[in-house]
C-alpha cells in the first residue's frame, strides 16, 4: 500500500470521527420563537455511512493481506 491510499484512510477516519463525535449537521430549521432544529440531510447522511462502510471495507482488507 502506498502513502497516498494511507493517508486517505487516516483522514477520511479522522473526519468521520470528527462529525461523530462533534454532531455536526448540514441543514438548519426554524422551529419559531427563535428556535432551531440542526439535521442532518439524508445525502449527507448517507454519505457519513457510505464513509464508513468503505473505511471498514478497507482496514478489513488491510487485515486479509497480512
Amino acid at each position: 500500500m502506498n502513502d497516498i491510499t494511507w493517508r486517505l484512510y487516516e483522514a477520511s477516519k479522522a473526519l468521520v470521527a470528527y462529525i461523530d463525535s462533534e454532531d455536526v449537521f448540514d441543514k438548519v430549521g426554524s422551529m419559531g420563537c427563535g428556535g432551531v432544529d440542526h439535521h442532518q440531510s439524508e445525502a449527507f447522511y448517507n454519505l457519513i455511512a457510505d464513509a464508513r462502510n468503505a473505511i471498514k471495507a478497507f482496514e478489513e482488507s488491510v487485515k486479509e493481506s497480512g
